[in-house]
């Protein structure tokens, strides 16, 4: 990707345009913990298709010689998604996962039949198993950031499965005079990402490549802790569908509501393609110019036209992954990365020669009141270490969380993270 001539296909105006769509759509992030409960129905949302609409989307596909689901929706949804799709007349004669992600083949058991093919990445089933052999450990994290649809999930375990059709590169299936492209696609949510094309019906189905949502920067790195997605495999991805012919008029995401119209498409998918380009080709140039990783986390910016809502991924936390991906996390600034003694383990000497835990929690203060409340936060995190009851370090610790908040709150991560962290900041300064 060094040296890529970015190719820009967006007008200033248009790209204005997608970039309040994006910050609309990105308001909407926070509906992923509650849009399950919303599942009633099945609708047509094109003729042939229909879309069960839950935590994320499942999509029956209808055909004179049978249906085909693409998706099966969350575990904690499956008696509303089955209800709603069983409504819809015919057999189930396939079914195509896109990714192995829960919310996205959780109801699997409930859709399972003998005989009815079962067609996924060849990556999936390794995805899948990872998920179940860290389900404590992610569930644990997951539970911080989303609560209620961690505890939902926890009620609904997720069972194993085995494809019985393996896509590596590409499948094809015909069923009631209705083609389907299966195209692997890689990179939005991981390796194992396949995308799905109609196109006699012009509709493409691409399950979380671009994210959860078709609006925002797209989520290289996870804070519930999974493998960093690659940004070079989903930018070929993104050039894929791109490149797909007649151009798709419709557009049907693993989240939220379908897309509609080939411009619109085409410019949204060609305006990630394109800010994810951007951030990859400046976080290597940054790299091979010597560049510390932190310098470009907060150098590193999208130009006016290619703006998007940052409410789901991050441009910052994408140059991390994409650093990370390429080196491993050492990163050549000091021998401690290399052992096992973490550079907290001197908070508590260093603060008692500071004059304690009071004397640096003040100063965490000022960071605060300077507009500086990350900054803040390693103080806070110092004193602690040293005084984990100290209040003065707590009530630093709320001051800054607060106004990280008010700054950064509206990430559906980072905000979850940080409103937790002020719940429990808050516990402890009721404590007597």
């Amino acid at each position: 990707m060094s040296g890529r001539s970015l190719v820009v296909g967006l007008s200033l105006a248009l790209a204005a345009s997608l970039a309040r769509a994006g910050e609309a759509d990105g308001e909407r992030v926070s509906e992923l913990l509650t849009r399950g409960g919303k599942l009633v129905r099945a609708e047509e949302v094109a003729p042939h298709v229909w879309l069960a609409s839950g935590n994320s989307n499942a999509y029956l596909v209808t055909t004179s010689a049978g249906n085909v689901l693409i998706d099966t929706g969350a575990s904690f949804d499956a008696e509303r998604t089955v209800a709603a799709l069983s409504a819809v007349p015919g057999e189930l004669a396939a079914i195509i996962l896109t990714h192995a992600h829960v919310d996205h083949v959780g109801s699997f058991p409930k859709f399972a039949r003998a005989g009815v093919p079962v067609i996924a990445h060849r990556a999936l089933r390794g995805r899948l198993q990872d998920q179940l052999r860290l389900t404590p450990f992610r569930n644990k994290r997951a539970r911080v950031l989303w609560g209620a649809v961690m505890d939902a999930q926890a009620a609904h375990p997720v069972a194993d499965l085995t494809p019985s059709v393996i896509v590596d590169d590409a499948h094809e299936l015909t069923v009631g005079g209705l083609r389907f492209v299966v195209l692997a696609t890689p990179g939005g949510e991981g390796p194992d990402g396949l995308s799905v094309w109609i196109p006699q019906l012009r509709a493409l189905f691409t399950g979380d490549l671009c994210g959860p949502t078709t609006a925002s920067f797209p989520n290289l790195f996870t804070l519930r802790g999974e493998n960093l997605r690659e940004a070079v495999p989903m930018i070929a991805s993104l050039e894929r569908v791109l490149a797909l012919r007649p151009r798709p008029t419709l557009w049907l995401p693993g989240h939220f509501e379908p897309v509609r119209g080939k411009q619109r498409i085409r410019a949204t998918l060609t305006r990630t393609r394109d800010a994810v380009a951007y951030v990859h080709d400046a976080t290597v140039a940054g790299m091979n110019a010597g560049k510390d990783l932190f310098t470009l986390m907060r150098e590193v910016k999208l130009p006016p036209e290619l703006a998007v809502s940052e409410q789901y991924g991050r441009v910052a936390w994408g140059v991390r992954a994409i650093w990370e991906s390429y080196t491993g996390w050492f990163r050549y600034e000091s021998s401690t990365e290399l052992y096992a003694t973490p550079r907290s383990a001197a908070d508590a000497e260093l603060v008692a020669m500071a004059g304690g835990a009071r004397a640096v929690a003040a100063r965490a203060q000022q960071h605060v009141a300077r507009g500086e409340p990350e900054l803040a936060l390693h103080f806070v995190d110092a004193a602690l270490a040293a005084e984990p009851a100290s209040r003065a370090a707590l009530a630093a610790k709320r001051a800054a969380l607060t106004a990280l908040i008010a700054r950064d709150g509206a990430n559906f991560q980072l905000g979850g993270w940080l409103r937790s962290e002020l719940t429990k900041t808050e516990a402890a300064l009721a404590l007597p």
